[in-house]
């Protein structure tokens, strides 16, 4: 997959593109659906399947009182878009120049000058330009004007819900992983370094790597079942996101326990699927207690795990 993360870039670089254009932040359900189009149509006649997305993300720029807790940073968004198979991603940066173009000026300017598509699709929600001038039936009406082809894909539901980006966030803070992987089509990971911690883990008989906190949004606290990916290969683990208050800490950290591998780890990237929570973070009044709970939780994990 090429990746463009500049401005520097021209039509003559693209093979008979189509595109899609969108912060596809959470690439859930909804967002593969238009993937998978793209890259259907780009196919059927031999040419690339090109996405053009925005860094940062728009609200984060334009609401920074919001504090938006992404689902997909870049690492990982890029990371995901490869896998699903997407030719060239356009990560365009998201400045007050690009913010005060009109819908007009961003089609011409950006999309008809500089990529050329063949087709283009959106999503039904889909809206551009200035104070979110243009909308995906006014992207149609430009099409046919500047000769490309729009295609409009309509929403996904599950259950008689529209899939969402903020639904998911809600559902990952909550600590509801089950239903947000459901609406992400995928179990939702996060990507970190081990780092040192206190190796308590260690000294109780389950040795955790500790992940940097590097992300913008963490499930709820608590203890959950998930796949751990190390160096290519896949481990069931034990995953603890909170403070420790059995030891009185105070500053969040998310341990993990692998529990098919040993050897050291450190430095090492770690990206951690969550699949289910098993309970809610406790205050243990001993040490000991805490190894029984443990010991509880990787049965469960395992259990869960099996069913997958």
């Amino acid at each position: 997959m090429r990746i463009i993360d500049d401005l520097n870039f021209s039509k003559e670089e693209f093979s008979s593109p189509t595109l899609t254009i969108g912060s596809y932040d959470g690439l859930h359900l909804g967002h593969q659906m238009i993937i998978t189009r793209v890259i259907e149509r780009a196919k059927s006649w031999g040419g690339e399947a090109v996405l053009l997305t925005f860094e940062p993300h728009p609200a984060k720029v334009l609401y920074p009182q919001l504090n938006l807790s992404l689902i997909t940073p870049y690492k990982k968004k890029m990371m995901l878009l490869e896998r699903f198979g997407v030719d060239v991603v356009i990560n365009l940066p998201f400045t007050e120049n690009l913010y005060e173009m009109s819908a007009q000026e961003f089609i011409e300017e950006i999309v008809c000058n500089r990529i050329g598509p063949r087709l283009v699709v959106v999503g039904f929600n889909f809206t551009f330009g200035k104070d979110r001038e243009g909308t995906a039936e006014k992207l149609q009406q430009m099409g046919r004007k500047l000769g490309f082809e729009v295609e409009i894909i309509p929403p996904y539901t599950l259950d008689h819900e529209v899939v969402s980006s903020t639904r998911i966030r809600e559902l990952i803070a909550q600590g509801k992983i089950k239903d947000a992987n459901r609406m992400l089509g995928r179990n939702f990971i996060i990507l970190g370094k081990v780092i040192h911690g206190h190796s308590r883990g260690r000294s109780l008989g389950y040795p955790t790597a500790n992940l940097e906190i590097s992300q913008d949004l963490y499930p709820k606290e608590g203890v959950y079942a998930a796949y751990v990916t190390l160096e290519g290969k896949t481990y069931r683990g034990v995953v603890n996101i909170g403070t420790n208050p059995t030891f009185g800490d105070e500053e969040l950290a998310i341990e993990v326990f692998l529990l098919d591998y040993q050897g050291n780890i450190y430095d090492k990237e770690l990206e951690v699927a969550f699949v289910d929570r098993l309970r809610e973070e406790k205050t243990f009044t001993s040490p000991e207690e805490l190894v029984r709970q443990i010991e509880k939780d990787i049965q469960r994990a395992k259990e869960i795990l099996r069913r997958q």
